[in-house]
C-alpha cells in the first residue's frame, strides 16, 4: 500500500514534519491490519533552502523511531520510493538511497520501491544498452541485496533525464518493452512484487502481480 503523497520528513515546516510522522504511523498500523507486506513512502525533499545534510538529519530524527516501532511479526516493511528528480529531492538517483539508508542505520525493515518512470526521468537510461541491468546493479551495490521489494513498472512519456513524472503504458513510452524484459531477467527482481499503473491510475486503475 502507499502512504499519502504529502508526507515529507525533510520539510523545514514543523507542522509538516509532525503530520508526516502521524500520517506514516497510521499507514504502517493500517498496513499491518490489512496484511500488507510493505508501505511505500516518498523520500521527500529538503525544503526551505536547507542543505541536504540538515534534511537527512531530520529524516533520521523523525523516521527512525517509527522504524523502531515495527516489532510485531506482521508489521510491513517501509519501502522508500525515489522521485523523478524535481526540485530539492532527497532521493532520485540510485546512489541517493545510500545516504538515506545510512541516516536510518540501514534498518532491517527498510526496503526500496523502484519506479521505472521516476529513475528514467531522474537520469538512469533504462532504454540504453544494458541500461536496466546496470541500474539494478547500482541499486544493489548501494543498498544491499534483498532490499528491492517492489517495482512500479511504468513507461515514461518523456525522455531520459527530463525530471518529469509522467507515466505511460509499458511499450508506449521512451523506455520501451526491452528494458522491462531485462528487468525481469535480473536476479535482483526475483521475488519482487510488481505494480503497473496506466496513466489513469489516479482514478484507481491499475494492476499488481508477483514475478
Amino acid at each position: 500500500m502507499h502512504a499519502p503523497y504529502l508526507i515529507n520528513f525533510g520539510s523545514h515546516t514543523e507542522a509538516t514534519a509532525e503530520r508526516s510522522v502521524e500520517s506514516l504511523r497510521h499507514s504502517l498500523r493500517r498496513g499491518r491490519e490489512i496484511g500488507a507486506k510493505g508501505v511505500v513512502v516518498h523520500t521527500g525533499s529538503a525544503t526551505g533552502g536547507r542543505p541536504r545534510e540538515v534534511a537527512l538529519a531530520q529524516v533520521r530524527e523523525r523516521l527512525l523511531p517509527l522504524l523502531d516501532e515495527l516489532t510485531h511479526p506482521d508489521d510491513p516493511d517501509l519501502l522508500l520510493e525515489s522521485t523523478a528528480g524535481q526540485g530539492s529531492s532527497l532521493c532520485s538517483r540510485t546512489w541517493d538511497f545510500g545516504p538515506y539508508f545510512d541516516a536510518l542505520d540501514r534498518h532491517p525493515k527498510l526496503g526500496v520501491c523502484l519506479d521505472t518512470c521516476h529513475v528514467f526521468a531522474a537520469g538512469h537510461d533504462l532504454a540504453g544498452p544494458h541500461g536496466a541491468a546496470q541500474t539494478l546493479d547500482l541499486l544493489v551495490e548501494t543498498v544491499g541485496a534483498g532490499r528491492l521489494k517492489l517495482i512500479h513498472a511504468n513507461d515514461s512519456k518523456d525522455v531520459v533525464g527530463a525530471h518529469k513524472d509522467r507515466h505511460a503504458n509499458i511499450g508506449a513510452g521512451h523506455i520501451g518493452e526491452d528494458a522491462f524484459r531485462e528487468l525481469l531477467r535480473h536476479p535482483a527482481t526475483e521475488g519482487c512484487r510488481w505494480s503497473s499503473r496506466r496513466p489513469a491510475a489516479r482514478r484507481g486503475i491499475g494492476r499488481t502481480w508477483t514475478s
